[in-house]
């Protein structure tokens, strides 16, 4: 399979396509999560079934109405990847599967925390499904609550200053990628055409796929609406949020990131106001520490922060 970068396609006729979801969502203005949706259509096009489940983006079609002109089901918080197993056999029964891309879109609370069981038995499986994790390191939706997605120190409504989270986040594509799924990656709504290269890979596997998508959050990250993307892409450069994919438990390295200092990131974000020069320093180097085990091939072994 070739990697990543390989895998051509020219930006201009790209853009040119017709959009599969249209505007006036409910969705907070400089939503990363329906940036994502918007991007994943893009990649895979009309022959597209869309699981939402319980979350952010279970606001952008409230019936009757829908933005999507593709097929999209509801699903509840904790069941998206089982919806969306039920989809495929429905449509192997009609001889319908071959042709059709069936996609989970659930946000980090959905995927890390309540719907984890329903996912690792998607994977264990091998279904032919593409998940990805809308990931705004929360569980947004019902307040900003922590989430296993969140970063350490952190400050959410359950974990407020002065600490914030106590906690390190999990590694989800890591663990999918040991739990069986053939391809797993991160990605960032920032980078947008290494998502949609992410996205055709994973459209070519034979079983399960899972990205880990990083989507910059209005509200929860306390950023300005104009400048989640910017937050975004500093998570990368600073090393914080590393773009990579698992094909078969073999990594592979998409991006060097231009290892800004974490300051430049977290100092973005109200969510991190409150950090001490300590907190700050420990998180330096635990992505240091993080990068060179990454760089010496030693990615199973690196630490989250």
């Amino acid at each position: 399979m070739a990697d990543v970068e390989k895998i051509e396609f020219d930006i201009k006729s790209e853009m040119k396509k017709e959009h599969l979801i249209s505007g006036g969502t409910f969705a907070c203005s400089g939503c990363g999560a329906i940036l994502g949706t918007k991007l994943t259509l893009v990649a895979l096009g009309k022959n597209t079934m869309l699981i939402n489940t319980s979350g952010c983006m279970t606001l952008t079609a409230t019936w009757p109405f829908t933005p999507y002109k593709v097929p999209w089901v509801h699903g509840a918080i904790e069941n998206g990847a089982s919806v969306a197993a039920g989809i495929l056999m429905g449509l192997k029964a009609q001889k319908k599967d071959k042709n059709t891309h069936i996609v989970v879109y659930a946000g980090d609370g959905a995927t890390y925390d309540i719907g984890f069981q329903a996912l690792s038995g998607m994977i264990y499986r091998k279904e032919k499904i593409i998940y990805i994790c809308y990931n705004n390191c929360q569980f947004a939706n019902t307040g900003h609550q922590c989430s296993s997605a969140t970063e350490k120190y952190a400050r959410t409504s359950t974990t407020p200053p002065p600490l914030g989270n106590p906690l390190p986040r999990k590694n989800m594509a890591k663990m999918m990628a040991l739990n069986g799924a053939d391809y797993c990656a991160t990605a960032c709504v920032s980078f947008p055409f290494d998502f949609i290269k992410k996205l055709r890979k994973a459209a070519t596997m034979k079983g399960s796929s899972f990205i880990d998508l990083l989507t910059p959050c209005e509200p929860g990250w306390m950023v300005n609406p104009w400048e989640t993307l910017k937050a975004g892409q500093l998570m990368v450069e600073t090393g914080m949020w590393p773009l990579y994919e698992i094909e078969n438990k073999k990594f592979s390295l998409n991006y060097k990131p231009k290892m800004l200092p974490v300051v430049k990131a977290l100092q973005m974000q109200g969510r991190f106001k409150h950090l001490t020069n300590e907190q700050v320093t420990e998180i330096q180097v635990t992505v240091v520490k993080e990068w060179e085990m990454i760089t010496k091939g030693r990615f199973w072994e690196a630490e989250e922060y």
